[in-house]
């Protein structure tokens, strides 16, 4: 092989290498903003599922607060009704009473 057989093998080896090394940096270069494209997709997905299952739980837990007053709201009524029957109950004895605090007052 003569000298500039050899020189021409190295020099076409030079270019393949070349080529090679560029066609890898692209794949790599494909290949990251594939990975990019991916985890911007599943970030926006994880965040779209985040804000669903908060609003969702902040409904279930409006629905409980709801649920909730209106249940104090119907025991604070019955509680205000049985005042209410007992109070009506002793109007009779109260009246008695103080007629009888006022008759001895007078009569004193």
């Amino acid at each position: 092989m003569t000298k500039a057989e050899i020189l021409s093998q190295i020099k076409k080896a030079e270019e393949d290498a070349e080529s090679i090394i560029s066609e890898a940096n692209e794949a790599k270069a494909k290949k990251i903003l594939e990975a990019k494209t991916q985890s911007r997709e599943l970030l926006e997905k994880a965040q779209y599922d985040s804000q669903k299952t908060g609003e969702q739980k902040i409904a279930q837990a409006k629905k409980g607060v709801v649920s909730e007053k209106e249940k104090m709201l119907n025991e604070g009524s019955e509680m205000a009704k049985s005042i209410k029957s007992e109070a009506e109950k002793n109007i009779g004895k109260a009246t008695a009473s103080l007629v009888e605090h006022f008759e001895r007052a007078i009569n004193a």
